[in-house]
């Protein structure tokens, strides 16, 4: 199946490094895999989270985004350095 990784317009603005933004591709491919399976075996644990944000940590940065399981797509909200924030240190958020 085909996953589709979209971006705010704040985040296209904020310049992305090319190899950022294929980590990024690839672990929302990961984590919309994951849900995917997971709905698929009957554990609903990702229902109505379509506009519910949620953060990783990849490459020392902060990728804020949300999950439309239906589209099967992801979209991030922010990029930020991991040491900017005050949310805490979480892998998965």
């Amino acid at each position: 199946m085909a996953y589709r990784i979209e971006a705010t317009l704040r985040r296209q603005r904020a310049g992305c490094q090319p190899s950022l933004w294929k980590r990024v591709e690839e672990m929302l491919t990961g984590i919309l895999e994951t849900a995917e399976e997971l709905r698929r075996a009957g554990q609903h644990i990702f229902s109505g989270i379509a506009h519910e944000r949620m953060r990783v940590h990849v490459a020392g940065y902060l990728i804020w985004y949300v999950l439309d399981l239906e589209r099967h797509s992801a979209k991030v909200l922010l990029i930020d350095r991991a040491g900017r924030t005050s949310e805490g240190s979480s892998n998965v958020g």
